[in-house]
């Protein structure tokens, strides 16, 4: 859990952590079983254009599932100019409730 900084009382009481990982894990699963159905058709089909062709494993077909059917991440300019923005006015204000915060704790018995 290092990756994501979160220590195990995080990850463990984190509802959003579980349904990200479950949502993961089904789709692995799909494209698991997508795969492993792909590549008995392949077989059952005996076509010779597929001869020489490697079975599509559950990361090719993430990869073409990218390509051909989820949109394209917003990555233009303008929004990639008001997400910069939009953190760093986020930070800021973090950073100062977080000084409030410890002020207020300093001074108080």
């Amino acid at each position: 859990m290092e990756i994501c900084h979160l220590d195990k009382g995080q990850v463990t009481c984190w509802n959003s952590w579980h349904r990200w990982s479950v949502i993961a894990l089904v789709a692995y699963a799909f494209l698991a079983v997508t795969a492993a159905l792909e590549r008995t058709a392949q077989t059952d089909r005996n076509d010779p254009a597929e001869a020489d062709l490697v079975p599509l494993s559950s990361h090719e077909l993430l990869r073409l599932l990218r390509a051909l059917i989820l949109p394209p991440p917003r990555r233009d300019r303008d929004y990639l100019l008001w997400w910069s923005t939009w953190r760093r006015r986020h930070q800021h204000r973090a950073r100062l409730c977080h000084r409030r915060r410890h002020a207020y704790a300093d001074t108080t018995p």
